[in-house]
């Protein structure tokens, strides 16, 4: 990592803490991942919450993103690439979607992580092998 870019990088992470704490008002599961019932809080929150539309957009952002990250690692480092049919792509209706059919439980949504069911829909979406 360039020298130059530690800095920045470290600005955006302080910047992100008080937003990523809004997440924590449901609680993470058992072993500290975002829960589903954090996602859906936030995405509840989310019309009327400023920060709860915040932290949720962090979240997506990031995941996206990070996503996308490691495709191209992966391709960059000649490991056998992941195909897809379209692009990856993720909106909060696709993820509240995605959460909702794997998990149509309510009782298990605050100890069931969010993240990996949501990198699984984005990959099952754009058809990805």
């Amino acid at each position: 990592m360039s020298p130059a870019l530690k800095p920045v990088l470290f600005a955006a992470l302080l910047s992100l803490t008080p937003t990523l704490a809004v997440a924590q008002t449901a609680g993470s599961t058992d072993t500290g991942m975002i829960s589903i019932a954090q996602v859906f809080e936030l995405a509840k929150r989310a019309d009327g919450d400023r920060g709860a539309r915040m932290a949720v957009t962090a979240y997506l952002a990031a995941l996206g993103g990070t996503t996308r990250a490691l495709l191209q690692q992966v391709e960059a480092r000649g490991i056998s690439p992941v195909r897809c049919n379209t692009d990856i792509s993720l909106t909060k209706h696709s993820v509240l979607e995605a959460l909702h059919a794997a998990a149509p439980d309510s009782a298990r949504w605050s100890n069931t992580p969010a993240t990996p069911i949501i990198v699984a829909d984005m990959f099952d979406r754009a058809g990805c092998r």
